[in-house]
């Protein structure tokens, strides 16, 4: 794993990025100027070194393209990737609209640029950038190799939770080859057993730590090379998440990431008010047409204010555009669920594609939430959730945000455990959120939008 500003990412998925960017670049340069030499008239010879920067621009074009379409088909999950290496079928899905958005670029270039490309540029562009793309694609375990082998020290709860979390959310990259205690092994001292499985991760995740003594193998293990870490680090520098069962008040208190400097909170305001600026001038007219479409679609007012609870406790009212009946909580407030009744017409498609959450951006600039952070709740869910989950109140050391971590993480959360799950996520944002973090979480925002994903 790489640290960037707080926040861990796999560098097994950016290897394989980076290499197949500078696959479709290099092999989209090579098929453009081979097409345009064998579709040249005979007995010339196309100007290729005069068109190198615009086969350089037609380069970059398709990686983002093709890149862009296969992100949005989750084709940088490793472990969907490695699957689709047989099947094959998203990465067909992608290479057709690559090659829909090429047909365009086709008819559209010439009418806005000034280029004259010879005959069979864009079409070898294409076919070098596809066959770049395969070939990563194929290769791909030798790029990013098997998954790396982990080892659990400890073979209760807390080390079957530990896998789990490893299957649900590794992606892939990390397979458990063994739980075991070495109390109950004590034949095999653990190093042996770790060279022996050959696993890269040792993880400490037994339930009870009296009468043990393997610290000096856990050390043995380290200085081998292997990488050793209590569960609550593997998972948080790993699966991006921190665990509510492992996780200590000191973790937090002598965490120094959560020391922010007046800087850094001056730079996140700045951030918050542009993007939300932005989205705002954007959405601007199609926002009009929402305004009039919930209007003609039922009675009631146009937005639909709700007290949240926010930043250390402290509560505001939370704009929306209205999505249900006026009478939606006649019977006391409840969780929204999958196909509720109470959802109008119009607030089915405004929430499927999370149009309704678009004038929190009001909140957003009045200082009341953030552009990112954890997802506010209503105060009577807060108290509730403060009594079942440990640690809950933890959410409010940050601003709530419009989007964030656990949203583009967990799947929309209606339940108790739900928001035990989606809390884990959320302290990782609390103790690792910075602004390169927000902007990958934006980043993944608009695919999710786009996909409709994670909204009732």
């Amino acid at each position: 794993m790489l640290r960037v500003f707080h926040h861990y990412f796999s560098a097994k998925k950016l290897t394989f990025f980076l290499a197949e960017s500078s696959a479709i670049a290099l092999a989209c340069v090579m098929g453009a100027a081979a097409c345009a030499a064998l579709f040249a008239p005979e007995g010339t010879w196309p100007p290729l070194l005069e068109l190198w920067p615009t086969l350089l621009g037609l380069g970059a074009a398709f990686v983002v393209t093709f890149q862009f379409t296969l992100y949005l088909l989750d084709l940088y999950d490793l472990r969907v990737a490695a699957e689709d290496r047989e099947r094959g079928y998203r990465f067909l899905k992608a290479a057709g609209v690559t090659a829909m958005v090429a047909g365009g670029v086709m008819l559209v270039v010439p009418l806005v640029m000034p280029v004259a490309l010879p005959p069979g540029t864009l079409l070898g562009g294409a076919m070098g950038a596809l066959a770049g793309t395969l070939m990563v694609r194929v290769s791909i375990r030798a790029l990013v190799g098997a998954p790396d082998r982990v080892l659990l020290v400890g073979d209760g709860l807390k080390a079957r939770a530990v896998a789990s979390a490893i299957d649900a959310g590794g992606e892939g990259s990390y397979r458990v080859v063994g739980m075991v205690d070495p109390r109950n092994n004590a034949s095999e001292p653990l190093e042996k057993m770790a060279a022996r499985l050959n696993a890269s991760y040792v993880i400490q995740a037994a339930d009870d730590m009296r009468g043990a003594n393997w610290v000096e193998s856990l050390l043995s293990c380290r200085l081998q090379g292997r990488r050793v870490y209590e569960a609550a680090g593997f998972c948080e520098r790993v699966l991006r998440r921190i665990p509510v069962q492992f996780l200590r008040a000191s973790d937090f208190a002598f965490a120094d990431e959560l020391t922010v400097s007046p800087l850094r909170r001056a730079l996140k305001r700045g951030f918050d008010i542009l993007v939300a600026s932005l989205l705002l001038l954007a959405a601007a007219p199609f926002l009009l047409l929402v305004a009039v479409a919930i209007k003609l679609d039922s009675k009631g007012p146009l937005f639909y204010r709700q007290e949240r609870t926010g930043l250390a406790g402290s509560t505001f009212h939370l704009w929306k555009f209205r999505s249900m009946r006026t009478d939606a909580e006649k019977d006391g407030a409840v969780w929204a669920k999958a196909n509720d009744d109470r959802v109008t017409r119009v607030g089915r498609f405004i929430r499927r594609t999370r149009i309704d959450e678009i004038p929190q951006v009001f909140n957003v600039l009045m200082g009341e939430m953030s552009f990112v952070g954890p997802r506010p709740e209503r105060p009577i869910f807060v108290e509730q959730l403060k009594t079942q989950i440990p640690f809950f109140g933890l959410r409010e050391a940050v601003k709530p945000g419009l989007t964030g971590w656990a949203q583009i993480r967990y799947p929309y959360g209606a339940s108790v455990e739900d928001a035990r799950n989606k809390l884990e996520f959320d302290l990782y944002y609390v103790k690792n959120g910075s602004l390169f973090l927000d902007v990958g979480i934006i980043f993944h925002t608009v695919r999710h939008v786009l996909l409709g994903r994670g909204a009732r």
